[in-house]
């Protein structure tokens, strides 16, 4: 008399599973992506937000009229007027300052995908 022990998983077992995981990473993927953008995009926003900050406090501590370009070594002291280490956008995307007072005074390259302060 033989007798048969089952100590495996069978070949319609193991594919059952591998389409169980291929259907929830197929929904869970794209939300995934579309979360890491919206973070992005929201980092880089408030990131927008504390240039804006540092260009007005840097504007009044220099006595810099409204309408007056920010030049690039005028850049590095503005840094100086935010907390921590200079931002970057976390999409990669670059900031171009504008002018004192003349709203957005910094803007991102990125600001064509949602990267802009709100008007």
């Amino acid at each position: 008399m033989i007798i048969y022990s089952r100590k495996g998983f069978t070949l319609v077992e193991i594919m059952i599973t591998v389409v169980i995981i291929a259907l929830i990473l197929a929904i869970g993927l794209p939300n995934y992506v579309r979360m890491l953008e919206l973070s992005r995009k929201n980092t880089c926003i408030v990131n927008l937000y504390q240039l804006e900050g540092a260009i007005s406090a840097w504007a009044i501590d220099n006595s810099i009229s409204n309408g007056t370009s920010v030049n690039t070594e005028q850049e590095d002291s503005l840094y100086s007027y935010i907390k921590g280490t200079k931002p970057a956008c976390p999409s990669k995307g670059s900031y171009a300052f504008g002018q004192v007072g003349i709203k957005p005074q910094v803007r991102c390259s990125l600001e064509d995908r949602g990267h802009k302060l709100p008007e």
